[in-house]
């Protein structure tokens, strides 16, 4: 089992269309059936009734569907959790005081506000001062 069949899985439960599955998964409706025969065999269970051209989820796709929404879930999770600390670091800025206070200040702001776990501090211009006061 894997996030592919699994997202397979959960986009045609919630669509009940094969077709439209694969159209919005960009397969073909062959890999998509595939997909999902694949997982009811590893699984034993059938996920789904088919009559004719329609599906409708079994009891234990329903069940399934549950356990395949956490998997894809807590996999997001994951992947967010592993890059979060890729766009973490110190950014150091030097400017003249009046370009600070009338400039860079809102840019900062800014900054400040769209990542919202950063930390400003201001320095007066000593080339030794290495404490900060909170902005």
């Amino acid at each position: 089992m894997d996030i592919k069949q699994l997202t397979t899985f959960q986009e045609a439960a919630e669509s009940l269309n094969l077709t439209q599955t694969a159209k919005k998964l960009k397969y073909s409706q062959s890999n998509v059936t595939a997909q999902i025969k694949g997982l009811e065999q590893e699984l034993g269970v059938p996920l789904f009734e088919r009559l004719g051209k329609r599906i409708h989820l079994t009891d234990s796709g329903h069940t399934f569907k549950r356990y395949a929404d956490q998997m894809i879930a807590t996999n997001r999770e994951a992947k967010l959790a592993l890059h979060e600390d890729e766009s973490s670091g110190t950014i150091i800025v030097g400017a003249q005081e009046s370009q600070c206070t009338y400039r860079l200040m809102p840019i900062l702001k800014s900054f400040k506000k769209a990542i919202q776990k950063s930390k400003s501090f201001s320095n007066p211009p000593t080339p030794t001062n290495e404490q900060g006061s909170k902005l």
